[in-house]
């Protein structure tokens, strides 16, 4: 969206998602990134390369604000922010206080969630932040080995500190190093000290709820926060401005 002045002049301009000329992107190209034409407001859970011809999936039911209401510095690089968003990395049964998701990106303790979509909607507030990911063997895995073979590797990372097994055969471990390349695996910086079956559950600590959730949740479900309100100032949590 560009407005000109009178003589044709460009005054300002928006540009959303990196989906336009690149000459009408607001702000200092040098500031905006190598290999990128200046400042877009950013395609909400999307990863926009205009070098490339790949998009990636953009998450839906999220929105980009500007932040704070009002505010202009004449760079979109930097006047708007899009909600944090990820999806559920293993299904959440009903009274659950704890999710497991995909990315802990942008998630903090007291700030209010939004889980699911539709009818099966409900509003959480977050009571702590852990790490991300949750995933399963997909082969069984003996006492001192350190190298898991796992259906995904999706939301782990190195020096994450995760969750092996349930109940008495339950460990903790630390990633060395993921690869989702071929065959799905986890490194681990220490030998394992129990053996355990293939289907046993992987996991980060997640999310913890301050109340339990009133309806189940199944695998890949999107979790977001609260959404900009137009008309009203956003309600982003826990920026400086």
């Amino acid at each position: 969206m560009v407005l000109r002045d009178a003589s044709g002049v460009v005054a300002d301009s928006l540009n959303y998602g990196g989906l336009v000329d690149p000459w009408a992107a607001e702000g200092d190209q040098a500031a905006s990134g190598a290999r990128l034409s200046g400042c877009y407001v950013p395609a909400p859970g999307s990863m926009f390369d205009p070098w490339s011809t790949v998009v990636t999936t953009v998450a839906t039911n999220t929105s980009a604000g500007r932040f704070p209401d009002g505010a202009d510095s004449d760079s979109n690089c930097s006047d708007f922010l899009t909600q944090a968003v990820a999806t559920l990395s293993a299904p959440s049964p009903e009274r659950a206080t704890n999710i497991k998701v995909t990315s802990m990106e942008g998630f903090r303790p007291g700030q209010a969630i939004l889980i699911d979509s539709g009818a099966n909607l409900e509003n959480a507030v977050i009571a702590t932040v852990g790490t991300a990911g949750a995933t399963t063997l997909s082969a069984s895995a003996g006492v001192g080995a350190t190298v898991l073979a796992t259906a995904n590797v999706t939301g782990f990372s190195k020096g994450q500190t995760i969750s092996i097994d349930d109940g008495a055969n339950s460990e903790t471990a630390v990633v060395s190093t993921t690869r989702s390349r071929g065959s799905a695996t986890i490194t681990l910086t220490a030998p394992l000290a129990h053996a355990h079956a293939s289907g046993e559950q992987i996991s980060g600590s997640g999310i913890g709820l301050k109340t339990p959730l009133t309806r189940t949740h199944n695998n890949g479900t999107q979790v977001s926060d609260n959404v900009p309100t137009p008309g009203a100032p956003n309600q982003y949590q826990g920026k400086n401005h």
